[in-house]
């Protein structure tokens, strides 16, 4: 556990997507080698990222034994690039994430088939059903289905995959303590028990915009082919589209009206490369052959996952600035197209935007882990307006309480079991209400 201290050490560091962690591992011999260093060591190899060397220079350990210690008490894994079971996959893509938090049981990755299969959150009916058909489908073959448990086709994904009783992982944008979005809280239960949750953002992050982008290159990087069942022109999944191109993995679409607002990013995938597929029997015969003892189409039911499904909610508040990021990610597939003329900028404009931008994600992501509710716009209530089990998990946070310290002290109170699960996603709740806030280490406190 000595090494997984210095590794979340370094991750909080440098901040989730960073390339930095592995650029100075391949100069030091382990992370806490880097701990050690002093900043001339640390600026001789991160040549003008005074950003991030200052960040080095920050010893601090309490905020990475606060995590590793809420992990050892919540049974919550950590894999590291030192770890057996560490994806080879992972390990060959950019900034591949240094640290991932678990939950449920990890696959071997690089055994088994997995598919990544993602979409638009404001979904139509049509949509859910495919998304339900593919990941039930996917699942009976013997494939992984692999999402972001977004609302939309990402959820109905997961849904049709652990239906057909199959394997899911679901890859979070927030700390493995949260349930985001809300209405996915019995999903995300059902994927720990019967799949796997994982995150490279460390307990106590809350959900951000900013943060969705960065971790749709692990979707695509734990998978062999990204599928995007639906998805408009401005839409998120397209940014985990061109991860998969870039790291060398499938892209695969389903196809539609060219009139239909809902399918003009798949068709745009298509038209720049991207495979047309009708379900997933077509994905599967990219891989059946090379795994031919994994996966097989021959175990698909036939028309068992048609209808059925619910339809999911609309989307939450905050999607908005994810899908206006997937907006600017224009070209998947660039040799397909003629690249625009870039602006020229002086060498001095572009190390100043550098270092902006260095010091922009190490402070913002690294030492305000973080502490605001997820949505500043949303109004603050007063306590006296809570009701029932909102109430009295409000009233059961004492100074700063981890979760499940909550739930010991309202089963004590009550005299009955009390839901850790169903803690947590209250305790979400009153912290996006605006009631409470969270703190690094899983820990919350009244507002």
């Amino acid at each position: 556990m000595d090494s997984a201290l210095y590794y979340i050490w370094l991750s909080l560091r440098c901040g989730a997507g960073s390339e930095a962690p592995s650029f100075l591992l391949s100069h030091f011999a382990s992370p806490k080698e880097i701990y050690e260093a002093d900043e001339a060591a640390l600026s001789a190899v991160l040549r003008g990222r005074s950003g991030i060397v200052a960040a080095l220079c920050d010893k601090d350990l309490d905020t990475a034994r606060r995590v590793l210690e809420y992990c050892q008490r919540a049974n919550v894994g950590i894999l590291t690039l030192e770890s057996a079971i560490y994806p080879e996959r992972l390990k060959a893509i950019h900034a591949k994430p240094i640290v991932l938090y678990y939950k449920g049981v990890l696959p071997n990755i690089d055994e088994n088939v997995l598919v990544a299969c993602v979409g638009t959150r404001k979904c139509s009916d049509k949509g859910a059903r495919l998304a339900y058909k593919l990941g039930a489908e996917l699942a009976e073959a013997g494939a992984i289905v692999v999402s972001g448990m977004a609302l939309g086709i990402d959820a109905m994904c997961a849904r049709g995959a652990l239906a057909a009783h199959g394997h899911t992982i679901a890859v979070l944008g927030c700390g493995i303590d949260r349930v985001y979005p809300r209405e996915n809280e019995e999903l995300m239960r059902s994927i720990i028990e019967n799949g796997t949750v994982i995150t490279e953002y460390a307990p106590g992050m809350v959900p951000n915009g900013k943060h969705f982008p960065v971790r749709n290159r692990i979707i695509s990087g734990l998978s062999l082919g990204t599928v995007v069942v639906e998805a408009g022109r401005n839409s998120g999944a397209l940014i985990t589209a061109q991860h998969a191109a870039k790291q060398g993995r499938d892209v695969f679409a389903f196809p539609g009206d060219v009139d239909n607002k809902f399918y003009a990013g798949t068709n745009e995938l298509i038209s720049e490369g991207a495979k047309m597929v009708r379900g997933a029997r077509d994905v599967l015969a990219e891989y059946e052959g090379l795994w031919y003892k994994r996966i097989s189409a021959g175990n698909i039911s036939k028309n068992k996952y048609y209808v059925g499904a619910e339809i999911p909610p609309a989307a939450p508040l905050g999607v908005e600035e994810y899908s206006e990021e997937a907006g600017k990610k224009k070209g998947i597939f660039p040799s397909f197209r003629k690249k625009a003329p870039q602006k020229r900028v002086s060498e001095e404009e572009l190390s100043h935007a550098k270092e902006e931008a260095e010091n922009r994600d190490v402070y913002e992501e690294i030492f305000e882990i973080p502490t605001e509710p997820v949505s500043e716009a949303l109004a603050v209530g007063t306590p006296e307006e809570l009701e029932g089990f909102e109430r009295e998990v409000y009233e059961a946070i004492d100074g700063t309480c981890a979760c499940d310290e909550i739930a010991a002290k309202l089963a004590k109170k009550n005299g009955e079991s009390i839901d850790v699960g169903k803690v947590l996603g209250t305790l979400t709740s009153l912290e996006i209400d605006g009631y409470c806030k969270s703190l690094p280490g899983g820990l919350f406190k009244k507002i």
